[in-house]
């Protein structure tokens, strides 16, 4: 359903224009966290393929960059999934104005 179309059913347009807004912003952090995330995978898989091609006995700081680049990921994971449920619920709400 268009602007114009919503706006003939009686919804309110500050409202949509806020719901628009706020989808929008949304989107654009979910794309962002997604970006924060390949590139922690690929400084992890990088950490982890020089660690094999060395043949060196990983140290300890490695297991400590390991470590924190997978907590973020998880982090980031979680993220995206509150950001994605908040999307989800923006949606349905700019959808009920539609009715």
């Amino acid at each position: 359903m268009t602007y114009s179309q919503r706006l003939s059913e009686g919804a309110n347009s500050s409202d949509i224009v806020y719901l628009e807004h706020q989808i929008e912003v949304t989107k654009e952090e979910l794309q962002f966290a997604s970006e924060i995330l390949e590139k922690s995978e690929r400084e992890l898989a990088d950490l982890k393929s020089s660690s094999v091609e060395s043949n060196v006995p990983s140290d300890p700081s490695d297991d400590s960059d390991e470590q924190a680049i997978m907590e973020k990921s998880s982090q980031t994971r979680a993220t995206m999934e509150t950001l994605s449920t908040q999307l989800e619920q923006l949606e349905e709400a700019l959808a009920k104005l539609g009715d």
